[in-house]
């Protein structure tokens, strides 16, 4: 009896000490700046990962942890192009929140977490194309539920997980082994995606999975048909609060590669130029609400697709037909600080006519003077079409 007291107490006091080290260890490394004690150390946040799996979570510790003046939304054309070091933000302290794959319904969730940690001198809020007129959702396959940005989520156990998780845990000996190779995250500090790597079959994966997401867009518009109600009243709550606490807010839609706008008249969308989308916006430009209007067939979103050969071969402005490189981050960042150019337009219900028509007749034209990429993108997209 005495043996098995001695057994149990010992096993207990394992238990116990390992608790301890584990609460220790994941707050002294702090992995998703969630859990900031005093003794966190600031010399791992440079190996910090906002890695896919944790998205959601480490973005949301970005936002509360950091002493901010300004911030970037969006999804993930806003993590991999938006520098927050760009001379837009000199002067503020800028956090980069872009979240993979999300649209406006977590990207006011997190906006609204991060205005309750700050008070912010300016937020660029990007609405990628076909969102406002896609339906809102609650169901999600990313770790929302377990973030801080859930107001549903058990606060304890939440806690607990970030504490003395297993996960944590692994997150923290990651973030160890990175600083001690010297290998910081893939991201900075600041949220921003460190060099996004061009896939190494660039036309390949356009014609499988950025087409083949495109048609699952444009089916879902279609069957829908309809501005989304509760992404506009989202939408004006960000308008809203912006206005309420003197922040300067900028609303900006976001680019895509020519080929990805002609798709959607390929496919049928019966808005293949986002009119609906577009004009939501030109209403909400008011009362110093800038909204920009990065969508249509300039030069740098209609450039001609790479050679089939040499397979690693890529566009020079895209990493696909939806994500900018940092490069076009800059000019239309640029374009927002002032700067003169031709890349973007203001967008306001006077200019909102000319644009549209501009928009129709620069596809037109690219249609025109691109037709090996129209073949491609015809020839990609028969896979996908109903056969006859």
């Amino acid at each position: 009896m005495k043996a098995l007291l001695r057994y149990q107490r010992f096993l207990l006091i394992l238990v116990m000490g390992t608790a301890v080290l584990g609460y220790a260890l994941n707050t002294w490394v702090n992995p998703w700046r969630v859990t900031p004690t005093a003794w966190s150390s600031a010399a791992f946040d440079d190996y910090r990962a906002i890695d896919n799996e944790w998205n959601r979570t480490a973005k949301a510790g970005l936002a509360a942890s950091g002493d901010w003046d300004a911030a970037l939304f969006g999804s993930s054309r806003v993590d991999i192009a938006f520098d927050p070091e760009h001379s837009l933000f000199e002067g503020r302290n800028c956090a980069n929140l872009g979240l993979n794959a999300a649209s406006i319904s977590e990207n006011h969730r997190i906006f609204s977490y991060f205005m309750d940690h700050h008070d912010p001198e300016l937020v660029v809020f990007a609405i990628d194309p076909g969102d406002l007129t896609t339906p809102h959702s609650t169901f999600n396959l990313t770790d929302f539920s377990l973030s801080p940005l859930n107001p549903d989520a058990d606060p304890i156990e939440r806690e607990l997980r970030y504490r003395e998780g297993i996960s944590t845990l692994a997150a923290s000996v990651d973030t160890i082994q990175r600083r001690l190779q010297d290998k910081p995250a893939d991201h900075t500090p600041q949220g921003f995606r460190r060099d996004a790597p061009f896939p190494d079959n660039q036309r390949q994966l356009i014609a499988g999975l950025y087409l083949a997401t495109t048609v699952r867009m444009v089916k879902g518009r279609t069957r829908y048909g309809q501005l989304d109600p509760t992404k506009l009243d989202l939408l004006d709550d960000v308008i809203e609060r912006c206005r309420t606490e003197d922040c300067r807010l900028v609303i900006l839609l976001t680019p895509n590669h020519g080929l990805f706008q002609l798709s959607y008249e390929e496919l049928g969308d019966p808005d293949p130029i986002f009119e609906a989308d577009r004009r939501a916006l030109a209403e909400r430009a008011t009362h110093g609400v800038e909204v920009w209007d990065f969508l249509d067939a300039h030069p740098i979103n209609s450039e001609p697709l790479p050679p089939a050969e040499p397979s690693s071969a890529h566009l020079r402005y895209w990493i696909d037909l939806f994500h900018a490189t940092p490069e076009v981050g800059n000019l239309m960042l640029d374009r927002i600080a002032g700067e003169p150019g031709d890349f973007g337009v203001r967008l306001t219900t006077d200019t909102i006519d000319a644009r549209l028509e501009d928009i129709r007749a620069g596809l037109a034209a690219y249609r025109e003077n691109r037709p090996e990429d129209v073949a491609f993108l015809q020839k990609s997209l028969d896979r996908y079409r109903p056969k006859p």
